[in-house]
């Protein structure tokens, strides 16, 4: 939720709240069906997230997938880690007097901010379902109150109106991840945000998990597509319209300030809402754990090792993987590099994920699914080669887009020409082969 916040900050970089509102209601809605797909083919198999991808790739090649999940919950519990650090750099400041997030001096006081909040999310992790149930219903409703009394005081102050008048500079806005010869330099286009938009709405990855027990393949795919896009619809708006009032109100827009902790202090919230956000991260952080567990359990199926200890492990990995924002100049370049890199992984999986079941099976899939050796997707070996081959193929060229010919990503999209390329490789390829 914080970093859905965080993210609708930086929509409005592209056209200011008009541009933000056409991503989040319109272009977001849209990118969100083909994975509410994900969730008709669930219903319709019974199967996993961790499942639904065995007979794309295999029963053995499905442990491919599983290494994307580790990315997928390393990666996004490092950036809520950070978040929820950038909270606690405030909290310290008002207790012990260090600098706060963006402050300067603050790098070396962010590493004891990142620890404090690994162990605290460790400690949930593996407190049971029942605590973190528990947890996540008091972060979501205090965070929703204080997201409406931010849109309240925002809109009393200025008026709606006033607000949608402002407008990004024409040059553009910048951000950069790395340093020296390995840097990128990023330019907030609408090319780059539809791309951004993609992966961070394709790694909802628990989509399987919960629309396998739903009552009907509609249901299956339409209520988890209402109730992302609700979600998302909110917290996009609250970010995108905070930010823009700090701007108006400040003269400058300040990507690398737009984060919910910061965002807030300078419309005036105290510790409380520090404590808010840093329950929300630690609470949705939880769930990138657990992804990251079951990734390793797949990788693995004949382990002994129990799911508590495999989150253990996990919350232990991302303490250095949440300490890499700090090597970059600002952490918005960081967050959009990371969205960049999921979506070189995302785009692909899911693409030939449907691709699979809706054109190359014809919405055939047998419980063979459910195997874990032999039968229908056994394959060779185990191993479906086009869509292992396809699947590497389409993360090369959605990077070599991205980080290869970044001018013209500026203008035109990564996702979609590698969404295109890999259908149409992937389609002929297999159909061709079921054929024989």
């Amino acid at each position: 939720m914080p970093a859905a916040w965080y993210y609708g900050a930086l929509m409005a970089g592209f056209a200011g709240l008009p541009g933000a509102f056409l991503l989040i209601f319109v272009f977001s809605t849209i990118i969100f069906i083909p994975w509410a797909l994900l969730g008709y083919i669930a219903s319709k198999t019974g199967a996993s997230s961790m499942a639904l991808v065995r007979p794309t790739f295999g029963i053995k090649g499905s442990k491919l997938p599983s290494v994307f999940y580790l990315i997928f919950g390393f990666g996004w519990g490092a950036v809520n880690v950070f978040l929820a650090a950038i909270a606690m750099s405030f909290i310290f400041s008002i207790w012990l007097g260090w600098p706060a997030f963006l402050q300067q001096g603050y790098q070396q006081y962010m590493v004891v901010s990142i620890l404090v909040i690994c162990f605290l999310q460790g400690a949930f992790a593996v407190a049971g379902h029942k605590i973190i149930k528990w947890m996540e219903w008091v972060a979501v409703i205090s965070l929703i109150a204080l997201g409406a009394y931010q849109t309240y005081l925002v809109l009393s102050n200025w008026g709606f109106l006033s607000l949608l008048d402002w407008t990004p500079p024409a040059e553009g806005l910048k951000a950069v991840f790395g340093s020296g010869i390995f840097s990128i330099t990023y330019t907030i286009t609408f090319a780059l945000l539809i791309d951004l938009l993609i992966a961070y709405n394709w790694t909802w990855q628990f989509i399987g998990d919960f629309s396998r027990f739903a009552k009907s393949p509609r249901a299956g795919s339409l209520g988890p597509f209402i109730g992302a896009n609700l979600a998302q619809y909110w917290w996009f708006f609250v970010g995108a319209l905070g930010v823009v009032f700090l701007t108006v109100s400040a003269g400058a827009y300040n990507p690398a300030a737009s984060d919910p902790s910061s965002t807030t202090t300078k419309l005036g919230f105290g510790w409380i809402a520090y404590i808010v956000i840093l329950a929300a991260t630690i609470a949705t952080n939880a769930g990138n754990i657990y992804a990251s567990a079951l990734g390793m359990s797949n990788i693995n199926p004949r382990h002994r090792m129990k799911i508590r200890k495999l989150l253990l492990i996990s919350a232990f990995v991302i303490v250095p993987v949440a300490l890499v924002p700090l090597l970059s100049p600002n952490f918005v370049g960081f967050y959009i590099f990371f969205l960049d890199f999921l979506g070189a992984i995302v785009v692909p999986l899911w693409t030939l994920t449907l691709v699979d079941y809706f054109f190359v099976k014809k919405r055939q899939y047998s419980d063979d699914i459910f195997k874990e050796k032999g039968g229908a997707y056994w394959y060779k070996n185990g191993w479906n080669a086009p869509a292992v081959a396809t699947l590497i193929l389409g993360t090369v060229i959605y990077w070599i887009i991205a980080f290869g010919l970044p001018r013209l990503r500026e203008k035109y999209t990564a996702a979609i020409p590698t969404i295109i390329v890999i259908s149409i490789v992937y389609y002929f390829w297999a159909g061709k082969r079921d054929k024989l």
